[in-house]
């Protein structure tokens, strides 16, 4: 498996943990898991973990549709994706005319 990002580490009554990472085949997986006093009182023990997979043939799809939803109606959405690549190390190309 390739690198794994944390999106959620919450620690609390309920601990809530999620993390998203690309999966040998391409799928992109996001893993859940609660633990402590909500899966307790909702499913009788107090560990709860979740998955939602998104095939590798529509990672496409839904990275045009997140860049819709962030940047729908901003015009300086080429300077911000290059200095969002450029702090990342994610090769790009650009060109003027």
């Amino acid at each position: 498996m390739s690198d794994i990002i944390n999106l959620v580490s919450q620690s609390g009554s309920t601990s809530i943990y999620i993390d998203a990472r690309i999966e040998d085949n391409g799928d992109l997986r996001f893993s859940g898991q609660d633990i402590g006093e909500a899966p307790e009182q909702i499913f009788g023990k107090d560990d709860y973990e979740y998955w939602l997979t998104v095939p590798a043939a529509e990672k496409d799809r839904l990275l045009l549709a997140l860049i819709e939803k962030i940047y729908k109606g901003n015009a300086s959405v080429i300077s911000e994706m290059k200095e969002f690549l450029d702090e990342r190390n994610i090769p790009y190309g650009f060109q003027t005319y």
